[in-house]
């Protein structure tokens, strides 16, 4: 596996549209005015290659300002590694210019497209080696707040679905903001490889393809089988909270639009009681979603994971806010090692409906 972290700066010399579809993470984008005239043939000697080696045998001149912007702050016992798209073509000539002014530079063999095959390959064997726990909640706002509870304590969390969807909400996803499934993918093995593969790494349920994006084979697999755990939370708390974190209830009747848009839409006779309810307030609408629409649906979902023998206790709590899901998620059996005592669940249960005080979830 290729490590990129020892390098004090990273240097892609392609153009900016070609920087901004996938690049190593961490990377800056610089390319001389000859190769922002447009993408360049791998491997072909052209006009514009001749001026970038002409360009890099003035040595004696500067800098471009650009690339000196970049470099000027790093000492020269600082490494820097170049790369571009065309095994050498474009990258050779900055490094050498960079080298004959003093500074180390490392160029990548290969370029990005050796890169692309780095990022395929890692795809293909870190998730098999990481200890996956899924959390599986009907609204992604939900997962967040579960995730970022388990993070405050000190556990490794990965949120996929944030990585496919740069906004996204729990009614419908804007596909039109995620990234290209190269830049994902990058962003993805960058993630994993910083994580202990000795120690859980919790996961949001995520479907196989989100909009354009779709897991790695390898991923998918892992997520699938991973153990699965719950979430149980008061309806009032949830309904208040999705109130909070979904901007689209702010258009009631375009939310409901919105829904009856999506893939498997609920009847008509559905969407016509909750337009209805609109006029008695946001909260009922908001409750008759979640409980007549999302979680049926989200629940057909979990049929099969719940059945796998390695299923997950959930997790209780009376509350999803930060403070309140942090107690829940210390006093939650499967990353506590043990099973909480009776004042915790007493601490957890209390709100919930249907559970007794002292009784373990």
């Amino acid at each position: 596996m290729q490590d990129f972290s020892h390098y004090a700066l990273v240097i892609d010399v392609r153009t900016r549209e070609e920087y901004e579809d996938d690049h190593i993470p961490d990377a800056v984008q610089f390319s001389p005015a000859v190769v922002n005239q447009g993408p360049l043939v791998p491997g072909v000697i052209d006009d514009r290659s001749r001026a970038l080696v002409a360009q890099d045998s003035a040595s004696d001149g500067e800098l471009p300002a650009a690339l000196a912007d970049l470099v000027s702050p790093l000492k020269f016992d600082k490494a820097i590694l170049v790369y571009c798209g065309r095994g050498g073509l474009d990258s050779l000539p900055v490094a050498r210019a960079l080298r004959w002014r003093g500074w180390t530079v490392d160029v990548l063999p290969g370029g990005w497209i050796n890169y692309r095959r780095w990022v395929e390959a890692g795809m293909e064997v870190l998730p098999r080696m990481m200890a996956f726990r899924v959390i599986a909640t009907s609204l992604g706002g939900e997962t967040d707040r579960v995730l970022n509870a388990l993070a405050t304590v000190g556990h490794q969390v990965l949120n996929v679905e944030a990585l496919m969807v740069r906004r996204r909400g729990s009614i419908a996803f804007h596909f039109a903001q995620q990234p290209s499934q190269a830049w994902f993918e990058s962003q993805l093995l960058q993630r994993l490889r910083s994580f202990d593969p000795r120690k859980p790494i919790w996961v949001g349920d995520v479907d196989s393809q989100v909009g354009d994006l779709r897991l790695p084979g390898s991923m998918a697999v892992a997520l699938g089988a991973a153990p699965t755990a719950t979430l149980e939370v008061p309806l009032a708390e949830r309904v208040e909270r999705w109130l909070e974190d979904e901007s689209a209830w702010a258009s009631p009747f375009a939310a409901i639009d919105a829904i009856a848009a999506l893939e498997s839409p609920p009847d008509g006779r559905v969407l016509a009681r909750w337009k209805e309810l609109v006029l008695r307030g946001r909260a009922g609408l908001v409750a008759s979603v979640l409980t007549d629409h999302l979680d049926r649906r989200h629940a057909a979902r979990l049929v099969q994971r719940l059945a796998k023998p390695n299923g997950l206790a959930p997790l209780v709590a009376d509350s999803l806010r930060p403070e309140r899901l942090a107690l829940a998620v210390r006093a939650w059996h499967p990353i506590s090692g043990a099973r909480p005592t009776s004042q915790q669940c007493d601490e957890i249960s209390s709100s919930v409906p249907g559970r007794r005080p002292g009784s373990v979830p």
